[in-house]
């Protein structure tokens, strides 16, 4: 076992083990998503549930049916904690792991979570959503450093044009970042722009550990 896995495996917490409890989430699931975990979080992956079984044989002796592993992912995409992209098929699939804070948004990530409701459920044109009262606005001299900051990091964002990128402080870009190159860069992640923003609204870099 790579010491990257280890770090991964060690993530696993008491909210996880309380978040199964609550959301009833079977064994067989629980140990999916722990596998998931290892493979990478936030971003996207295209596991093979025929790997995941040849895991499980090494850890419990003994593989799961079909079926069984079938259910298993159906619980872990009803409970959200991975979002389905495509399936390839019933043991293929292309997925995002959320990391616990997306299932568990904090208190001052409310009124965030509620506006990016709204917009999934009523899509508008970026420029009436970031002019809306409802996002905070940093100044001039932010703006232009929240800009040097994503193009030296090869992700760029129109100058001109009103972007949710501007809604956050400058350190929380930093930290994303941080987290966007930890996650594999511009290698893995093929969307860096909603990525960062999605980063930044349920800071991943939370739960893998990222600080300044």
């Amino acid at each position: 076992m790579t010491e990257k896995t280890k770090n991964r495996l060690s993530s696993w917490s008491q909210k996880h083990e309380a978040f199964c409890l609550e959301n009833q989430i079977p064994p067989a699931a629980k140990l999916l998503w722990q596998w998931l975990i290892i493979q990478g979080i936030g971003e996207e992956t295209e596991p093979d549930l025929a790997e995941f079984n040849d895991w499980v044989k090494k850890h419990r002796g003994k593989g799961y049916c079909r079926l069984t592993l079938k259910n298993a992912l159906a619980k872990l995409v009803e409970c959200r904690v991975i979002t389905l992209i495509k399936q390839y098929t019933w043991r293929i699939v292309k997925i995002v792991t959320r990391p616990l804070d997306w299932l568990l948004p904090k208190k001052n990530l409310q009124k965030q979570n509620e506006i990016y409701a709204s917009q999934t459920s009523n899509p508008q044109s970026i420029e009436n959503e970031v002019n809306s009262s409802s996002y905070p606005h940093n100044d001039a001299g932010d703006k232009e450093e929240i800009l040097e900051i994503c193009n030296e990091a090869g992700i760029n964002y129109p100058p001109n044009k009103p972007a949710r990128i501007f809604t956050y402080s400058v350190e929380e870009i930093k930290l994303a970042i941080a987290s966007f190159f930890i996650r594999g860069g511009h290698e893995k992640i093929r969307n860096p722009q909603g990525w960062l923003i999605d980063c930044l609204q349920w800071r991943y870099w939370e739960e893998i550990g990222v600080a300044l």
